[in-house]
């Protein structure tokens, strides 16, 4: 299972982990593991060129994760079209694919 967990603090998001395997199909064969991988790096580049500096980016074997340092409008956005294209692959792939927006306190 692949696990997207979100976290959001008055609405906006603070934060974003992907970790696990889909275990649809063997490795390098996994259709769905490739697009949530291809979604996560594109949303990293993004991150990266767009708002650099604003966030903390780690993309490790197995895991991806950010962490909103100086929030804008901008950045929102992005995260908010990853948070859209994680659902519509849950809703596809539901047995395979998770996604989780958690609020958290100040």
């Amino acid at each position: 299972m692949i696990w997207v967990k979100y976290q959001t603090r008055e609405d906006a998001f603070v934060s974003l982990e992907i970790t696990g395997h889909a275990d649809f199909r063997e490795h390098g064969q996994d259709m769905i593991c490739a697009a949530v991988s291809l979604t996560g790096t594109g949303l990293l580049n993004a991150i990266d060129e767009m708002e650099p500096d604003a966030c903390e980016l780690i993309k490790e074997d197995n895991r991806i994760y950010v962490k909103v340092l100086h929030d804008s409008e901008q950045l929102q956005t992005i995260l908010m079209t990853s948070y859209h294209i994680f659902k519509t692959l849950e809703y596809k792939f539901r047995l395979y694919v998770r996604v989780r927006k958690t609020e958290v306190k100040s």
